[in-house]
């Protein structure tokens, strides 16, 4: 299955997904939600480049990335997001 990263970096400008401590949080949820997906990205992030400890590597890309249904991944984010932020309009 091909990634669709078009449809991704729309879904990222449309909820803001990397404001100022919106990533972190949404790691955490990605974390409790999809746990094998969040293991294989930590397992990524720990390449032994970065100066970085790997879980402050992971990001919502790299969960995606090992997503085998992209729309589980972007209803779970958005319900997460209109659950978070009731009073948003994410339009």
């Amino acid at each position: 299955m091909t990634k669709d990263y078009e449809r991704f970096n729309k879904f990222c400008e449309q909820y803001d997904m990397y404001a100022d401590g919106t990533e972190e949080k949404v790691i955490e949820f990605l974390k409790g939600k999809f746990p094998e997906e969040y293991k294989k990205a930590l397992e990524e992030a720990d390449d032994g480049i970065s100066d970085f400890p790997p879980e402050q590597s992971v990001s919502p890309s790299m969960i995606w990335g090992y997503m085998q249904n992209d729309d589980e991944f972007f209803e779970s984010v958005e319900n997460w997001f209109k659950e978070t932020f009731p009073d948003e309009d994410f339009g």
